[in-house]
């Protein structure tokens, strides 16, 4: 399995997490028979496909169960768990306590701090516009996966995102963004999931260094950040406050969207508009 393959596969298990994410699906997916897939997966990726995925379907549930109201059983079975109790034993396996008591705590574990060489002026604080509801279309996105902490993303991909485009003939002006996966708190820094897309005309199929995703769109709120890049964790903060104040609202957890209203993406820039997109729904 090459690792156009295994974006393929990665793909398909992020927008399918409440469905069939057997290895049989997930071979199929990939055009391997299904002992090959499971051994080449484990290989590429440290864990097994079914690690993999119910890591992922138990970080989805952690951060809902913070952020929603919904009962632990629909978030179970919202997050592909068939049961309560299939879900209760597999969270406190993962996590060390039971989901009631996870979300009577009322907060997610903190992040571990990164030491970083300071590019621009740390002092100085992002502004932030209000924070509206929008309904986002779907997009069609070409994109590089960053495993790892999100203050590591390399720019760099996006330069070779704009690169690729140029040599596909995709007509500029190009929408950059990003696609935060993952909870920093939850998710291990070193298994945190980030995208660095592009906006395209249509879909492609995956190669060895570029994948497709279809985003699927749908409700977010939606805040305009103007600063270095370094701010965003604190304008994420923000947005979340601000959403969860909202009566109206529910925050629904991830992805976050990043949209870049530059040409090109350059770490050290003191100011950069970058619109932030928190999914949210609306209460009943």
């Amino acid at each position: 399995m090459d690792s156009a393959a295994l974006t393929r596969s990665l793909t398909y298990i992020q927008a399918n997490l409440d469905g069939d994410v057997s290895l049989e699906a997930l071979a199929a997916v990939a055009s391997c028979s299904v002992p090959y897939f499971a051994r080449r997966f484990s290989e590429m990726m440290a864990e097994t496909p079914k690690q993999y995925t119910s890591r992922l379907r138990l970080e989805r549930a952690a951060l809902r169960l913070v952020l929603l109201e919904d009962s632990i059983l629909d978030i179970a079975l919202d997050c592909g768990f068939n049961c309560h109790e299939t879900f209760s034993r597999a969270f406190r396996r993962r996590f060390g306590i039971a989901p009631q008591s996870f979300r009577r705590n009322g907060g997610l574990p903190i992040a571990v701090e990164q030491e970083l060489p300071q590019r621009v002026d740390a002092a100085k604080p992002a502004s932030l516009s209000s924070t509206v509801v929008r309904s986002l279309q779907p997009l069609s996105l070409a994109f590089i996966r960053h495993t790892g902490p999100y203050e590591h993303v390399p720019t760099s991909l996006w330069d070779i995102l704009i690169d690729w485009a140029r040599r596909h003939d995709i007509p500029a002006p190009y929408v950059l963004l990003g696609i935060a996966h993952d909870a920093p708190g939850l998710t291990a820094p070193e298994k945190l999931r980030f995208d660095a897309a592009i906006r395209v005309p249509g879909e492609f199929r995956s190669g060895s260094s570029f994948g497709h995703q279809r985003f699927p769109g749908g409700l977010f709120a939606i805040t305009t950040s103007v600063g270095p890049l370094d701010s965003l964790p604190a304008a994420y903060k923000e947005v979340v406050r601000r959403v969860r104040g909202d009566r109206s609202l529910a925050c629904v957890g991830l992805p976050c969207l990043e949209f870049y209203r530059v040409n090109r993406i350059v770490a050290d820039l003191a100011i950069v508009n970058t619109e932030i997109a928190v999914p949210v729904r609306r209460r009943r």
